[in-house]
């Protein structure tokens, strides 16, 4: 049993430079959900889960993994082609499989869809 009830995640992705970061994200997330502070960007992911830019500590900028589930890592891996971004290849790990994408400063971003 947990000891706590969770209601929601927000992950955090460290940037050295907000506004290159923002633009990389915004080619495939859009316009942010959200802009909290001067040096933070904000995308509603779901219902309740966040992803976070926050370009307050540039130093740990590069040292992020975030994994955000899609239901056609396929179909998301050409999109994300076509719009010229970057993406590895599909990975099959038979329950999963996942492409991974880096942000300009190397934060691992995975797109991962769950096989039935």
């Amino acid at each position: 049993m947990k000891l706590i009830q969770t209601r929601s995640l927000v992950s955090v992705i460290p940037v050295s430079d907000i506004g290159t970061a923002q633009a990389w994200y915004e080619r495939w997330l859009d316009k942010p959900d959200e802009v909290p502070m001067e040096g933070m960007a904000e995308w509603k992911i779901t219902a309740d889960s966040w992803l976070q830019l926050d370009g307050s500590e540039p130093a740990k900028a590069g040292q992020a993994a975030v994994v955000i589930g899609v239901d056609d890592v396929a179909a998301t891996r050409t999109a994300l082609l076509d719009a010229g971004i970057e993406a590895g290849e599909i990975v099959d790990y038979e329950v999963v499989q996942v492409v991974d994408l880096k942000d300009p400063d190397g934060n691992r971003v995975s797109l991962a869809q769950v096989m039935t």
